[in-house]
């Protein structure tokens, strides 16, 4: 995993969740920390955001775990980036 990706998700997830890095890393399950949708949304914003990308809805909704939201976010990103540079 890209370092600097899965620090933004997991900053993300701690200002949305209001909830320290290691408890987060800790329990990756998302569900655990009332995962509502309105989080979901919350946290998608921020992370398009930060990020400069557009996440699929579905595969967002899909994610589980941080390490979903970091895989996904590692995919779109090189994705993306891809599709710049051509």
């Amino acid at each position: 995993m890209s370092g600097e990706l899965e620090r933004t998700v997991v900053n993300v997830l701690t200002s949305v969740l209001a909830e320290t890095e290691e408890r987060i890393r800790a329990q990756p399950v998302l569900a655990r920390y009332g995962w509502n949708s309105l989080r979901m949304l919350e946290a998608l914003a921020q992370l398009e955001s930060a990020l400069h990308i557009t996440l699929d809805l579905r595969a967002y909704q899909a994610a589980h775990t941080v390490d979903d939201l970091v895989r996904l976010v590692e995919e779109t990103s090189a994705t993306q980036a891809a599709r710049l540079r051509r």
